[in-house]
């Protein structure tokens, strides 16, 4: 790849960032998390939970065939979710992400998504073989599969939506002139 095609790279990739985490993937700690599924148990700190897995916390919804939570002392550290694929929501349809493997970090902000990640938001997406989103940093690094038959990145970025137009102003306006009884 040539320099003038990195620079176009890093600034379509720069791009996407502020395009993708404007919204955040990540739940909101403080509120509770509610989960249903067809099995569960839970040893030793961490909770698994099988069968039309479905996470609720806050605006985020997770929907997976397997989910793992990872707990110490009662705070929730990682969760994965795993499914074909497994899909994660964030204030409605406003933010969607699915891959075959979800990983959130708690404590760092991250969120991973592997083999066939995408992310969608507002009409715009990135495609690869795995995207890692940090809500800290504020930065989204996709990747392509380095296989025999590599796929690429794939991203779609749709335009802002335009200001509606206004009449144009011929300056500075005065306010409009009032009767006064004193003279």
């Amino acid at each position: 790849m040539t320099s003038p095609d990195r620079r176009w790279l890093v600034l379509l990739l720069l791009g996407a960032s502020v395009a993708f985490t404007q919204e955040s993937l990540k739940p909101d700690n403080r509120a509770p998390i509610n989960i249903s599924a067809d099995r569960a148990s839970y040893e030793n700190g961490q909770g698994v939970y099988e069968g039309r897995v479905e996470l609720r916390q806050g605006a985020l919804t997770i929907q997976a065939d397997k989910l793992t939570i990872d707990e110490q002392n009662r705070q929730v550290n990682r969760i994965l979710a795993v499914g074909q694929p497994a899909q994660l929501a964030q204030n409605g349809d406003s933010v969607r992400a699915e891959a075959k493997s979800i990983e959130y970090f708690v404590g760092s902000g991250k969120v991973i998504l592997t083999r066939k990640a995408l992310i969608r938001q507002q009409g715009s997406e990135i495609r690869g073989n795995r995207i890692t989103y940090d809500s800290q940093q504020q930065t989204v690094i996709a990747e392509g599969d380095k296989g025999d038959n590599p796929e690429r990145v794939n991203m779609t970025l749709q335009p802002r939506a335009a200001e509606p137009d206004s009449a144009p102003s011929s300056g500075p306006s005065l306010p409009e002139p009032t009767e006064s009884s004193e003279q």
